[in-house]
């Protein structure tokens, strides 16, 4: 514990003497790793918290993530119409007929589920014909819950004997799970009422 507090005091002491450097360096390894859908986004987000504050590490966060996923969207969606050509088409076609009414809505709630890892997410979501503007503003609202709690975490961790007695409990409370859960069942009940509308 002793060596990760003095690692951490070092990068904080650099970052102090090379704020927007490092804070580039910081969103483009971010970007890069989720245009891979690689694991360890609550590393960076609770890094940037820490490192950045809640403010900028959020921004940060939330850019890297979101930029990065619709790269690896738009490069995977390309291989799919090139290599699968047919199969992409197909179930495509299939899940677009099914959420044409709340496209976005879905796509929300998508992001927003807990648990699911990125790469899985980015995958399912290649199949479907998404604007690429409505991509990113549904990625944005449904990963900001938590993204937030992660950045905000971070920044906790900035008193020594929290990051002592660190547990995972303490990104996921019960008021954020909550809230999360209430975000959810309102985009829900607007999904309802779209699907009930009657059509014009």
């Amino acid at each position: 514990m002793d060596f990760i507090l003095y690692f951490l005091d070092y990068i904080q002491l650099k970052i102090e003497h090379n704020y927007y450097f490092s804070l580039i360096i910081f969103l483009s390894l971010m970007i890069l790793c989720n245009s891979f859908s690689l694991p360890g986004n609550p590393i960076f987000m609770t890094s940037a918290g820490f490192l950045y504050g809640i403010g900028i590490g959020f921004s940060v966060s939330i850019i890297g993530i979101v930029l990065g996923s619709l790269i690896f969207y738009l490069f995977v969606s390309f291989l799919f119409k090139k290599i699968f050509p047919s199969f992409y088409n197909k179930y495509s076609s299939k899940a677009h007929s099914y959420l044409s009414d709340s496209t976005f809505e879905y796509l929300i709630i998508f992001r927003m589920i807990p648990g699911f890892p990125l790469i899985v997410q980015n995958l399912v979501l290649t199949i479907l014909k998404i604007d690429k503007l409505k991509f990113l503003i549904s990625s944005f609202i449904g990963f900001s819950p938590l993204v937030f709690a992660f950045v905000y975490f971070g920044k906790q961790l900035n008193n020594i004997s929290k990051l002592k007695s660190f547990t995972f409990s303490d990104i996921f409370s019960l008021e954020i799970l909550i809230l999360i859960f209430l975000l959810i069942l309102l985009i829900y009940m607007r999904i309802i009422y779209v699907k009930k509308r009657p059509s014009k």
